[in-house]
């Protein structure tokens, strides 16, 4: 899957060309805050969005490699997290308002531009 975090901003158009594939169908994204039952994972959310295009790929039977899984690394509010020496998402709390939602339509946009259909 692809990472797209709060240090990429200006940068997430181009990012979008280090996936190969050019006829995505499905993209499916979390930003790891509100994974059900587990709580705010952060950027250790991934496995969700895999999770969802696997089952889309053998009971929807949409190709794989049509499918693109990301995870939005704009924070986490999980001290434990934060404090782990061995967490890989950024270091610092989830973003809110309208900075959080700039960065979201930035990754909006630049999907929008690499897979139009």
């Amino acid at each position: 899957g692809m990472y797209f975090s709060s240090k990429d901003k200006g940068e997430m158009a181009a990012m979008t060309y280090n996936w190969r594939a050019r006829d995505i169908q499905i993209i499916v994204v979390t930003d790891g805050s509100r994974i059900l039952g587990l709580g705010d994972l952060g950027a250790n959310g991934m496995g969700i969005p895999i999770g969802k295009l696997a089952l889309y790929c053998a009971c929807g039977g949409i190709a794989p490699h049509r499918v693109l899984p990301v995870t939005l690394d704009l924070g986490t509010d999980n001290l434990d997290l934060l404090n782990h020496p061995s967490y890989l998402g950024v270091q610092h709390r989830r973003l809110q308002g309208p900075e959080y939602f700039e960065l979201l339509q930035e990754f909006m946009d630049a999907v929008r531009a690499r897979w139009p259909k």
